[in-house]
This record gives structure tokens, C-alpha cells and sequence, in this order.
């Protein structure tokens, strides 16, 4: 099977094409250019070097967040409109699982994303013969919070993967667990394959939409006005 597999979510990109678990190419981009430029540009890239046309494609895999908001919109939209016009089957992975597959075999492994002002998205994964097991679900906290949860774990076996510094700071205020930066511990689109290999795809894929895990900073604007998503009038709807 032909994955075509990408990432945006980050702020590094990365697109793949693997097929049947080999990696026919891997495009990482840590360029300071929005990731709506680059990223079908590279996808090209990708078909180009693998010697392949789109209609070779059996499946497309999208990370689909939570991360940037921008980011996260644009693959999930690429890969809505690929696989709607191809008629492939798409898989969504959640970016946080993504970043625990660079994680240790029989760690808790913490994937997070910094979400400014010491909050973070973050989730609790292992890895067990192969596949990646969610324990916590995907959800966005403080860290203060993140932290207090984690303290039932057994500190040498936590693993905290794409800690930006200021993150890297707050953990070491509590804890001595491991910490993977994140310089070292980069969305891996050749992964993304891997784990879209094992996943169910989308049913609906006019209705698959990105997973945010808090609002837009307009929405919160939007409801702070008064305003209430009640079946009548969406924020959607409204802007």
C-alpha cells in the first residue's frame, strides 16, 4: 500500500510516501515559510522522487492536530481535498501521538505543544509491542496541572517528548523525568504511515474536521459577546 503521509501541525513540516513500510521519500522542512506555500509543493516533490503520479496513492494520512491552528487547518484541508477527489480512504492522527512514537518502548511517554502562557496540549502514551496505547486522552492544561496528574506515575519511567524550553523549565521545578527537546524529537511523517497502517479511516470525510482541543481565540471572543452555538447560529455560521 502507497501512504502518501504529511504533518503541519508544527512548526517544522514533513511529508512522506511509503510504501508497504518502505520510505519511498521524506521531505522535512524547518524553512520560516508558512507551511500553505510549502506543502503542496513538496507533496509534488515527494510523487516526483518516488516516481509516482497522485492516482498511485492508495491511502492519504494527515496529523489532525491539536497544534497550530493555521497549520493544523491547512493539512487537514489538503488532505480532505485529496482524498475526496482521488477517492482514497483518509486517516487522521492525532499529532500527539505522533510526537510519542519517537518515544521509548515501556516508558509513559508525554507527548506536548506549547500553548503559551504555561499551558501545553498534551496526552499520556505507551508503547507496546509496536503500537502506540493512549492512557490519558488529548486534552489542553496548565502545566501546574499536567504536573499534579502525573505525580501516580513512577518518575524514571516518564518520558516527556517536544518540551520547548520554557516547558523544559516547568518540568524541571517538579520533576527529574526525561525530557526530549523539541530540536530532537521532530514530527516524523514516515511515522505518521506507520501508525495510519493500523487506524480505521474516516467515514465521513466532508465531516472530518481538525481537533483543536480549546476555541480560537475568536470564538472566545464570539461567545463572550453573548453569543451561543444552539443549532441555530454557529460561530461558523456567523463569520
Amino acid at each position: 500500500m502507497k501512504i502518501l503521509a504529511f504533518d503541519t501541525s508544527n512548526k517544522p513540516l514533513s511529508v512522506a510516501l511509503v510504501e508497504d513500510g518502505k520510505t519511498l521519500a521524506h521531505i522535512e522542512s524547518t524553512e520560516k515559510k508558512t507551511h500553505s506555500i510549502t506543502l503542496l509543493p513538496d507533496i509534488q516533490k515527494s510523487l516526483k522522487e518516488s516516481n509516482l503520479s497522485v492516482d498511485d496513492i492508495d491511502m492519504i494520512a494527515v496529523a489532525d492536530g491539536p497544534g497550530s491552528y493555521t497549520g493544523v487547518r491547512i493539512a487537514v484541508t489538503v488532505a480532505k481535498t485529496l482524498a475526496f477527489t482521488l477517492n482514497k480512504p483518509l486517516v487522521g492522527i492525532s499529532s500527539l501521538e505522533l510526537l510519542a512514537a519517537n518515544g521509548d518502548e515501556g516508558m509513559f511517554i508525554v507527548p506536548l505543544m506549547d500553548a503559551r502562557n504555561d499551558n501545553a496540549f498534551a496526552g499520556v502514551y505507551q508503547k507496546k509491542q509496536g503500537k502506540i496505547v493512549n492512557i490519558v486522552e488529548d486534552h489542553h492544561t496548565s502545566m501546574d496541572k499536567l504536573l499534579d496528574l502525573l505525580q501516580k506515575y513512577d518518575e524514571d519511567k516518564l518520558e516527556f517528548i517536544n518540551a520547548t524550553q520554557n516547558l523544559t523549565d516547568l518540568i524541571r521545578e517538579h520533576s527529574h523525568a526525561k525530557i526530549i527537546t523539541s530540536e530532537d524529537s521532530l514530527p516524523d511523517a514516515t511515522k505518521l504511515a506507520k501508525l495510519a497502517e493500523h487506524t480505521e479511516p474516516v467515514k465521513d470525510i466532508d465531516n472530518f474536521i481538525p481537533t483543536y482541543l480549546r476555541l480560537t481565540q475568536a470564538e472566545h471572543d464570539w461567545y463572550e459577546k453573548g453569543n451561543k452555538d444552539d443549532g441555530n447560529v454557529s460561530y461558523v455560521e456567523e463569520v
